[in-house]
């Protein structure tokens, strides 16, 4: 489902501030699900541990590195490839369940994310988990809502942090949990849905309780997600056709660009572009050295603001950068980070 439906568009300008609730089915009907949930938590992987829906006795083989807490008792394998091959192969052995008692196998894998900014093949995933009768969980923070729909492709369980829906104004991390819908043509029913379904709705999460700042807020980021995910987008393109031409950096990691490994996958999953985010490597500077030729905004700007903002993945003393855009100008960012990557250049 793309596009923002008539009748959500006519509450969302009704004026009137919306409960928990309501914002919670504004969300699933975005988003194309069955039902949703709200969330104070710092990152997706975060979400899903507070939900509690992954159990001691389950396996969670995952295309991650932010496993490492928060799942005792749960068998947590990480592959180094978002293919369903690597999924499959450590799932092997594992006798799964989509009864709710379980034990469930779960696959957790990034619409976008990883090092090099990978992109899934949710389509592959998504059959390949049904066949391993595993629930497939997608991430699907970096590409959003509005540039990826992994319920409609495969995914029983979505997960995005709304950063970029609230326009990083949130005073706390929200998470939103999707469901996928479980009925299918012809009265069929998806087993996989239907399980995500049960073990969500019994997880006994108390409804979140929101702020009028935070409901303020996300009302009107969903009323105008679609206008400002695509600035995002465009201004993404725009900066990683520059960096891809530019002498003073190297590798340059973006879904759009056909070097990209993920390039003919992204074409097909991703929507309305190639998400928001372009890494990239300095040649013989650290990130912290590059940082220091910034303005300060470029790092301590909110994730998912207006200002284009830079990270690390590898830390200070690695040479990997992250960028983020924001809806800022390009060109003037591409002139800032210029300035910069000179700068360095007379060190």
């Amino acid at each position: 489902m793309r596009g923002t439906p008539a009748s959500w568009v006519f509450v969302l300008k009704g004026r009137y501030r919306m409960g928990v609730q309501q914002l919670e089915e504004a969300w699933a009907l975005r988003a194309g699900a069955r039902e949703a949930r709200l969330l104070a938590a710092s990152h997706v992987p975060a979400a899903l541990s507070q939900l509690g829906i992954v159990r001691p006795g389950d396996r969670l083989v995952a295309f991650a590195d932010a496993f490492a807490c928060g799942f005792d008792g749960c068998d947590v394998t990480l592959v180094g490839e978002p293919a369903a091959a690597a999924f499959a192969g450590a799932s092997e052995g594992f006798d799964a369940s989509f009864d709710v008692e379980g034990p469930h196998l779960w696959w957790f894998v990034n619409s976008i994310g990883g090092f090099g900014l990978r992109v899934a093949d949710l389509r592959a995933l998504g059959r390949a988990a049904r066949e391993a009768r595993a629930l497939l969980v997608v991430d699907n923070t970096v590409a959003s809502a509005f540039g990826c729909d992994p319920l409609r492709l495969g995914a029983a369980l979505s997960l995005e942090a709304l950063d970029r829906v609230c326009s990083g104004k949130a005073p706390r991390k929200l998470v939103a949990a999707s469901v996928a819908r479980s009925q299918l043509k012809c009265h069929r029913v998806d087993a996989a849905a239907e399980c995500a379904h049960a073990l969500l709705e019994g997880c006994g999460l108390a409804a979140l309780d929101l702020s009028s700042v935070e409901s303020e807020v996300l009302e009107h980021g969903l009323e105008t997600l679609d206008t400002r995910m695509q600035a995002h987008f465009d201004r993404a393109r725009a900066l990683a056709e520059y960096l891809a031409a530019n002498e003073m950096v190297r590798n340059v990691r973006y879904p759009g660009l056909t070097s990209h490994s993920d390039h003919a996958i992204a074409t097909g999953i991703l929507e309305h572009g190639f998400g928001p985010a372009v890494e990239f490597d300095l040649m013989d500077y650290t990130a912290g050295e590059f940082f220091s030729m910034l303005p300060d905004e470029f790092r301590a700007s909110p994730a998912g603001g207006s200002t284009t903002r830079l990270s690390a993945p590898r830390g200070k003393q690695g040479s990997t950068i992250r960028l983020f855009a924001g809806t800022d100008d390009p060109l003037v960012v591409a002139a800032t980070l210029d300035t910069a990557l000179r700068k360095l250049a007379t060190l």
